[in-house]
């Protein structure tokens, strides 16, 4: 499989288990913020090891991609391969590290770019995503146009949507959705908005150097917190509606070629999932959140069942 130009991929990463980390966290937060699992809650940094699947699974199916940067503050996966190079927070941040530590992916996302080699063509993953079947230089760039999975989405329904959930008790004070709304209204606002699917994401580094070198207002609001805040943006959004704008996005529905997993306290859902996921045998995609909340039980199966898929 040949490729013209060179494709990196970006994880960033976290060890919700580390007592040094843990420690430097409960410095800053405050009141409730770390009983909330939408700003600093355990399940936000706690994990099982899915990097390591994560790393296996792009070795795995995606062949062509050049290197793989971890990035991480001041952690170390234990990934020794010559694709994979850690990459530290001081890193990426410098230049503005007057308001570290950051513990929100927001922040963190918006400097990704800052890699040193990093490739122009990137593909960025979170650690709880794996690739679950082969794919192709084809299916993140064509021409050397992205390739988002999501969805066109009515702005004023996801406002009014969010409008309800502020009035039901115990509501999330912010949510994914809510940072693609931020980053439209970066743009100018619109009447749709790309609503991004639990899949990779296909970026340009030139387009991220330029658009925070024009725009530090938008660099201000990702980085005046440490935690997520309603303020913040996905790095995502601005940079689809920009190619949607000029006719460079390609647009193709999550639910096609994706797998998503949330544990839920439901009788066999693991066992559901599973089936559900071997009927589906041309996705390449699978986002497995919060696999901590999970009995031990139910991930040592699906674990089970990832080994088998990926033919580890």
């Amino acid at each position: 499989m040949g490729v013209s130009y060179p494709i990196d991929v970006v994880v960033p990463w976290v060890d919700g288990d580390d007592p040094v980390l843990n420690a430097k966290r409960a410095r800053y937060l405050k009141g409730e913020e770390s009983e909330r699992d939408d700003i600093a809650g355990a399940t936000r940094y706690k994990g099982i090891g899915e990097i390591h699947y994560c790393v296996a699974s792009i070795k795995r199916f995606a062949p062509f991609v050049r290197k793989i940067f971890i990035v991480t503050d001041g952690q170390d996966p234990g990934i020794k391969d010559d694709k994979v190079e850690v990459v530290d927070h001081k890193v990426i941040f410098k230049g503005h590290e007057e308001g570290m530590p950051y513990f929100n992916s927001n922040s963190i996302d918006t400097f990704i770019w800052n890699i040193p080699g990093l490739s122009e063509h990137f593909i960025y993953f979170n650690d709880d995503l794996f690739l679950v079947g082969p794919v192709k230089p084809e299916d993140f760039f064509r021409d050397g146009n992205p390739v988002a999975y999501g969805i066109w989405y009515p702005t004023f329904w996801a406002k009014a949507l969010r409008r309800l959930k502020h009035l039901r008790p115990g509501h999330k004070v912010v949510g994914f959705k809510d940072f693609m709304l931020n980053g439209l209204e970066l743009m100018g606002g619109g009447c749709r908005f790309v609503l991004i699917g639990h899949t990779p994401h296909a970026l340009l580094k030139s387009w991220y150097s330029d658009f925070l070198s024009a725009r530090p207002d938008a660099v201000e609001l990702n980085m005046k917190d440490r935690f997520r805040s309603a303020d913040q943006w996905s790095v995502f959004e601005p940079f689809y509606i920009d190619m949607a704008r000029k006719g460079r996005l390609i647009l193709v529905p999550d639910k096609q070629v994706s797998l998503y997993l949330n544990p839920r306290p439901v009788k066999n859902y693991f066992d559901r999932k599973i089936a559900c996921f071997d009927s589906k045998p041309e996705a390449i995609f699978l986002c497995a959140n919060s696999l901590d909340k999970a009995s031990e039980s139910d991930r040592r199966k699906f674990a089970s069942w990832l080994k088998k898929r990926i033919e580890l």
